[in-house]
């Protein structure tokens, strides 16, 4: 299933499905997004479903894009700077993974 096909079924009977277009587009941003923080030329297959749940969050927040806080009456909205942050622990153990099926040592300088 492509990452498409994931988040369309994901957000089925919301009011986003109806854009093809946008939903497309936040599928490439999200899939070149992961590809960097990977180092990987295309989305790998293993990380679909986190760039899907990404996507799917990108969509719902949509038309709210830049909003840090917002509150009315009891009812308060705050947004995350960066989606794929909460993520990083999964693509730092995929890239440890890889290195260690690829057997090369890393060196890193801090």
């Amino acid at each position: 299933m492509s990452l498409f096909e994931r988040v369309k079924k994901r957000l089925s009977g919301e009011p986003l499905t109806d854009s093809d277009n946008k939903i497309s587009e936040l599928c490439d941003l999200a899939s070149v997004r992961i590809c960097l923080r990977v180092r990987e030329p295309s989305l790998p297959e293993l990380l679909e479903p986190i760039a899907a749940d990404a996507v799917v969050k990108m969509c719902r927040r949509w038309n709210y894009e830049g909003i840090s806080s917002e509150s009315a009456d009891t009812i308060t909205t705050s947004f995350v700077q960066d989606v794929l942050a909460e993520y990083d622990d999964e693509f730092q153990a995929y890239i440890e993974q890889k290195e260690n099926k690829s057997g090369a040592k890393v060196v890193r300088f801090i």
